[in-house]
């Protein structure tokens, strides 16, 4: 049900509501993705209800989730010592970040002769307004060793502010040690921008997708999503599709209770399952993958697959000459096939 619905069978303001999704106490269903409009589900009721007499009564945040899955007096009464526990967690964590400084950011794996055996990615990103949008509200990140793309919601102004929250935050903390040290920076820009949404006016209910590869050492790059923007690789002429979509009708499709075909004019194919900005917490989708020079990747949002076929994208990446030729060549392809929605693309060559 929509959240003025919801809103009204629970109680709660709609501004309540999204502070507990800012929280990560009561996530949304559903998102829009063109409005950022949430949907909540009847089961959830219960638990608005029990989270507002929970904060009422002075239980922290922090407490309130385990609380939701085993209510019960004994826990109510340990929440003190659960504080101190976790200030405890929070200063052996400063601890270790206060030594990692100390050591220097040097700290990438190196071969016998000390060279680097980090992969290289030469990168170019082309983004189009598209020929019906007023804003564009993607955003995209190019560099030799990592890039990325969002794909913001949300209003005027908040989907273009959380797109290039998710970007900035995934460029400043992603450095090529790990798969999770870019999920612990796709994490933080979850974080920073619910934070941002909940306490700046004009931007309540923004979000973004975000879809980021990473070189790292070893010959291998670290793929990680989470909405509908999506990761291609094209070895040896075959395209393959690295992530899933976050989205209603891409779970109705992997159920089979929608064809692909049908999945492209649902009503609610906007509708996404996770996005960036919703809650403070949020499940990201990781892998690790071999990787080797010749191999070419694309990453991309909503606005190119909508409009071009798995096969135009593979002949494109297939043909190009270089990154930016296929980069341009794709969004040039996806503007003349309708361009309805803004157009991202980041093609990146692996040397």
């Amino acid at each position: 049900m929509p959240i003025g619905e919801f809103s009204e069978r629970s109680g709660l303001s709609a501004k309540r509501l999204r502070s507990y999704a800012t929280a990560g106490l009561l996530v949304p269903a559903a998102v829009d993705a063109s409005s950022g409009y949430r949907y909540y589900a009847p089961g959830q009721l219960r638990d608005a209800q029990l989270i507002d007499a929970l904060r009422a009564a002075g239980v922290p945040l922090a407490e309130i989730s385990s609380l939701l899955r085993d209510p019960s007096a004994a826990q109510l009464e340990e929440w003190a010592e659960l504080i101190d526990i976790d200030a405890s967690q929070r200063q052996e964590a400063l601890r270790a970040a206060r030594r990692l400084v100390e050591v220097g950011h040097d700290v990438l794996p190196a071969t016998e002769t000390g060279e680097r055996t980090m992969p290289t990615l030469t990168a170019a990103a082309r983004s189009d307004i598209g020929r019906v949008r007023e804003n564009n509200e993607d955003a995209a990140l190019c560099l030799d060793h990592v890039v990325a793309v969002a794909d913001g919601m949300g209003g005027h102004a908040g989907g273009e502010v959380a797109a290039a929250l998710a970007i900035t935050l995934v460029e400043a903390a992603f450095t090529g040690q790990s798969v999770d040290e870019l999920v612990a920076a796709v994490r933080a820009a979850n974080r920073a921008i619910a934070e941002r949404a909940d306490t700046m006016a004009g931007l309540e209910g923004m979000g973004t997708t975000i879809c980021a590869a990473g070189a790292m050492a070893g010959g291998q790059v670290a793929v990680v999503n989470v909405g509908d923007s999506r990761a291609y690789l094209l070895r040896d002429g075959e395209l393959r599709q690295l992530t899933e979509d976050h989205s209603l009708t891409a779970e109705l499709v992997r159920r089979g209770e929608l064809t692909e075909a049908e999945a492209t004019q649902h009503p609610h194919r906007n509708v996404l399952t996770r996005a960036l900005g919703v809650g403070t917490t949020v499940d990201v989708d990781a892998a690790v993958h071999d990787i080797r020079p010749g191999d070419r990747f694309l990453l991309c949002t909503d606005g190119l697959f909508n409009e071009l076929t798995a096969d135009e994208i593979s002949a494109v990446l297939a043909s190009a000459p270089d990154a930016d030729a296929a980069a341009d060549a794709l969004v040039g392809r996806a503007l003349s096939h309708g361009g309805s929605d803004n157009i991202t693309a980041v093609v990146a060559d692996v040397t």
